[in-house]
This record gives C-alpha cells, sequence and structure tokens, in this order.
C-alpha cells in the first residue's frame, strides 16, 4: 500500500513538474532594444522571449519609415534570435516618432498600404512581428482609428502566425476593441510622478488595464531599467548600481527612483501571481551586467 502510495505521489509530482515547465513556457520577457543601444549591447538576451527592436517610424505622409534601422542593427537582433531562439519584433512608434499615426491610421487606403509595407518588411527581414507606440491617441476618434490599424494589421499578419502587440501608457484606456485584436500588451508602468515605478503603482496600473477590458493573460508588465529623479532626469541602473548607497533591496539612490534586484523579483512574483502574460523591459541596454544584472534576477525569479 505504501509502495503503491508513493508511486501515485510521484507521478503526481512529475505530473506537475511538466505541468509547470509548460507555464513556464509560455511566460514571456520582452525587452526593447533601442538603435543606439546596439553598438554597446553585449548581445546576451539571458530570460528574454520577445527582443524588440527600437527606432521605426511613421512619416508625415503616413508611410512606413525604415530609414533609421540599419542592416547591421537587423543583423545585431537576429544573430541573437539564431542563438537564443528568441522571437524578434520590431517597435513602430515612441515618444517623437508617432506624429504620423494620426493620419495613416485614419485613412482606409493608408492603412491598408501601411500594413502592406510592415507585412512585406516583416517578412523580407525575418521578423516575428511588430510592436505599435502611438504616444499618444488624443481622443476616442483616434483610439478608434487605433484599433481598425490594430485589426488589419492582425489579420494580414495571422497568415504567417506573426505577432500584433501594443506598448500603452498606463494613464490611457484604449478600449477591448484595441485589446481584442492584439496579442499582448506592453504596459510602461513607468515614468510616474515620483517616486516612479514603485510596486503600489504598478499594481495599480495593472488593475486599471484589466478593468479597462484587458484580459489579464494579455498584459506584460513593464519594468524600467533606469531611475528617475524629481527633476525627470534619468541615470541607467548600471550607473546607479556604481553609488556608494546602492544596495539589493533599494529602490532610491541618490534621488533616483528606480526598480533595483528586490523590487524586480516582487514584480515578476506579482505578474504571475495575477496570471499576466510575463513583464516587459525599458531598456535591455541599461542592465548591469554580472551578479547584480537585473535580467539575472528575472532569469533566476521565472525558474
Amino acid at each position: 500500500m505504501l509502495a503503491r502510495l508513493s508511486i501515485a505521489a510521484l507521478l503526481f509530482c512529475t505530473i506537475l513538474s511538466a505541468q509547470l515547465r509548460a507555464d513556464d513556457a509560455d511566460w514571456v520577457v520582452a525587452g526593447y532594444l533601442p538603435n543606439y543601444r546596439i553598438a554597446e549591447w553585449s548581445g546576451e538576451v539571458g530570460p528574454v522571449t520577445d527582443v524588440i527592436l527600437f527606432g521605426y517610424s511613421v512619416s508625415p505622409d503616413g508611410k512606413f519609415n525604415a530609414s533609421k534601422i540599419s542592416a547591421s542593427h537587423r543583423a545585431a537582433v537576429q544573430e541573437a534570435k539564431q542563438k537564443s531562439g528568441c522571437r524578434v519584433l520590431f517597435c513602430v512608434g515612441g515618444w517623437g516618432k508617432s506624429s504620423g499615426f494620426a493620419k495613416m491610421s485614419a485613412d482606409p487606403e493608408l492603412r491598408k498600404e501601411f500594413v502592406q509595407q510592415i507585412a512585406a518588411y516583416c517578412q523580407e527581414n525575418g521578423f516575428d512581428g511588430v510592436d505599435y507606440d502611438w504616444e499618444h491617441p488624443e481622443d476616442a476618434a483616434q483610439i478608434k482609428a487605433l484599433a481598425q490599424l490594430l485589426t488589419e494589421t492582425k489579420s494580414k499578419f495571422a497568415e504567417h502566425g506573426w505577432l500584433v502587440t501594443i506598448a500603452q501608457a498606463s494613464w490611457q484606456p484604449l478600449g477591448k476593441a484595441c485589446y481584442d485584436a492584439i496579442d499582448r500588451v506592453h504596459l510602461m508602468s513607468y515614468d510616474h510622478g515620483f517616486p516612479q515605478a514603485t510596486m503600489e503603482k504598478s499594481q495599480i496600473d495593472v488593475q486599471r488595464l484589466m478593468e479597462d477590458g484587458c484580459p489579464a493573460e494579455k498584459i506584460a508588465l513593464g519594468m524600467p531599467f533606469y531611475g528617475r529623479n524629481k527633476d525627470r532626469k534619468t541615470r541607467t541602473y548600471a550607473q546607479l548600481i556604481e553609488r556608494p548607497t546602492f544596495s539589493k533591496d533599494t529602490s532610491l539612490v541618490d534621488g533616483y527612483a528606480f526598480n533595483g534586484p528586490q523590487m524586480v523579483q516582487q514584480k515578476v512574483a506579482f505578474a504571475k501571481k495575477k496570471g499576466l502574460a510575463g513583464v516587459m523591459i525599458w531598456e535591455l541596454g541599461q542592465d548591469a551586467s554580472g551578479e547584480l544584472s537585473l535580467l539575472g534576477v528575472i532569469e533566476d525569479a521565472v525558474r
């Protein structure tokens, strides 16, 4: 009888372990990589499942603009993909790169042409999807146009199994139509009023997004790999760890609010408990190397 119970217990543990591994396989660690960081980027991916190449924009005439991204930039992320098996997406938009969205998304013909352009670019360059970062729609009409753009992009990209994701500000609801049309939201839960990106503020951001109609399993909680002070100035995490007052359990160094190892560990645990898709990082080039690496903290936390 005891032998049978032991075998049954072992079988249960084996099945549970396999299920946990399956769950972990779906866990997302999305990291943005701006084109201006690539020269100094180590190329190491660690636990990152999705590298998002940043620097593309919509031109004022509503056309896709890839001029800031060189062949060497594309080659760098594709090499990381080959080595690690991660997915590689490209981001259209961002701060200072979003002015063309309003014209393009409001015009059915421009939208159709734009989606065709980015689909061709994705096909030609081996990308696994697109991330839209419109900062920011100004009214309900622009949010409706964004939903149409997302819906049409998803319809086209579904033919190839490519992802469609968005970066979303924590303060701006986009509505269920947008969330229904995409695979994932990269929630920019940082750049709050001082102190930025606290645990409490991230919890509030996630709850607000879910109440707006976004399913938990589509949310990747954004974490900053930089600090910001009361004057809105920034320092990278790699710079902050060099300060004498730094410690693993602190989230404030020399007036800069940031997410240190303990905070990152807590946010990963929160995201898992809440049933989120995973976490997101802005941005990979700001991390430190060695035992204080935040990517290392994330890797340990998701095991």
